[in-house]
């Protein structure tokens, strides 16, 4: 079994391809025969003084791109190659990919900066299936009628509402009636309709103190006095909000919170639930990423651990599909369903129907649960190139957190400079960052424990879902030269 020698410390290469390079070389020159068994996770950090993150990388990109295949439970071993090796040089690397990937003139002087956009609500689109949307979306339209072209159900398609009511319940232990789901055209739309249905009662909404800014825009438009709650290391500040008085609901996003990416845990989801029951508040769930689950089991959506019927859930395709798909819904428990059927009896679905008819097709056949699978694979890769690439640039200077699921995690960058000038520095070599900061609701500095006054600390939404590989080492690998200079 070959081992890779221990490093010396004097390459600037990450950790993580030094590793990928030397099994993916060695496999093509043959010296790792097919089907040969490569060392542990574990036993391979030990040996080379690394923790299991590196070579975790290191492994996942050789699985992805075939040098290597992950048996359960037995470990990874080489693939048998259809071509033989010495026919022709290995294929470039991420690593080749990101030495040649700057242009330069004449003189070797950069003549334009790489633009690398780390938001976190972007998604690859390379892996979107549209030929296979293409074709569903002729099949609706063949097994249609010149009825499809009506307004049809306010709610939305029912075949659809049932599929999403299934799927809920099985991934999500969503515990609903196919009349309870409402098809929205995206999440924002979703947020008005709710808050048309509770801005008639009485007492403030409480909401997470950092979060999107468009939804909490929307709740002041909408006059339901958003009152901002903390945050803490385990998301909402559940002792807070029971200090609080006339409050008729909480928002909260505890799959994956924006934009600290911490995941409620089980007491606190059931002091929420407690504090709804005997409040008479609204608990609405926005269960944000709960698609992209990385590390750990997913715990049940609140929606399904409530017995009173006091939760209002909300999600979307936009993260698993497509945002342009624009498909959302929300559950509304029977009181609410009642004053929906009532303030919206005339209300006219916005969501194409075309569209709706295609997704029922996509669902029905198993293409979605297929998909979600493939992107999950893709985006952990992507989240352990980016945790890597951290750990080998800010060499000890940064810090991860809220990195077991989503499309984002939180770095704390160690700095004297103010944020300004960290975005500043990132955006004079191309690169987007999003200051945690900006997602504050917020007057209180001391809203969230991850922002103190006089914190050394800067901290960054990083998203990884719209990069490749390559583009995220080589994205922090600069960051990391303009920031820690």
């Amino acid at each position: 079994m070959l081992i890779p020698p221990p490093f010396d410390g004097s390459s600037n290469e990450p950790s993580y391809m030094r590793i990928y390079r030397f099994y993916r070389e060695q496999i093509l020159l043959g010296a790792i025969p097919r089907h040969a068994k490569l060392p542990s996770i574990r036993a391979l950090a030990q040996h080379l003084g690394l923790s299991r993150n590196p070579v975790e990388t290191a492994y996942a990109h050789l699985v992805a791109e075939g040098y290597v295949v992950n048996k359960e439970k037995s470990g990874y071993f080489a693939v048998e190659l259809e071509r033989p090796p010495s026919a022709e040089a290995p294929p470039a690397s991420p690593a080749d990919l990101l030495a040649g990937s700057t242009k330069t003139s004449a003189d070797d002087e950069p003549i334009e900066p790489i633009k690398l956009d780390f938001s976190h609500d972007s998604v690859n689109m390379d892996l979107f299936p549209l030929r296979l949307w293409k074709q569903l979306s002729a099949q609706a339209l063949r097994e249609a009628d010149r009825s499809l072209f009506h307004y049809g159900d306010g709610k939305g398609e029912p075949y659809l509402r049932n599929l999403i009511r299934s799927l809920l319940r099985q991934n999500r232990g969503v515990v609903c009636e196919p009349e309870q789901v409402i098809v929205t055209s995206g999440t924002q739309q979703s947020i008005l309709i709710l808050s048309s249905l509770i801005r008639s009662e009485r007492g403030k909404l409480a909401v997470e103190a950092a979060m999107h800014p468009g939804i909490y825009r929307i709740f002041r438009q909408q006059h339901l006095r958003p009152v901002p709650i903390p945050l803490e290391e385990d998301g909402l500040s559940c002792d807070t909000l029971l200090t609080q008085a006339s409050l008729s609901g909480v928002y909260v996003t505890p799959s994956h919170q924006l934009p600290y990416g911490t995941i409620l845990p089980a007491a606190k989801r059931a002091k929420l639930l407690q504090w709804a029951n005997r409040t008479n508040g609204w608990i609405i769930e926005d269960d944000y990423d709960s698609e992209f689950i990385y590390e750990g089991r997913p715990l049940p959506a609140l929606q399904g651990m409530d017995k009173t019927g006091r939760v209002i859930y909300l999600g979307t395709f936009s993260k698993a599909l497509a945002p342009a798909v624009r498909l959302s819904y929300l559950v509304l428990p029977p009181v609410l369903l009642e004053r929906f059927d009532a303030e919206f009896a005339h209300y006219d679905q916005t969501a194409s129907r075309l569209t709706q008819k295609t997704m029922e097709l996509f669902i029905a056949k198993g293409h979605l649960d297929r998909h979600i699978r493939k992107m999950r694979k893709s985006y952990d890769l992507n989240r352990k190139t980016l945790i890597a690439a951290i750990e080998t640039h800010f060499q000890g200077q940064a810090n991860v957190s809220g990195a077991s699921s989503g499309l984002h995690l939180l770095l704390r960058v160690h700095s004297n400079e103010p944020m300004e000038e960290l975005v500043r520095r990132a955006a004079a070599c191309g690169i987007k960052v999003d200051p945690a900061s900006r997602y504050h609701v917020s007057e209180e500095e001391s809203s969230t424990v991850f922002e103190q006054p006089g914190s050394p600390f800067s901290s960054f939404v990083m998203g990884f879902g719209g990069l490749t590989s390559e583009q995220i080492e080589l994205g922090i690998r600069t960051l990391a030269s303009v920031w820690t200079r």
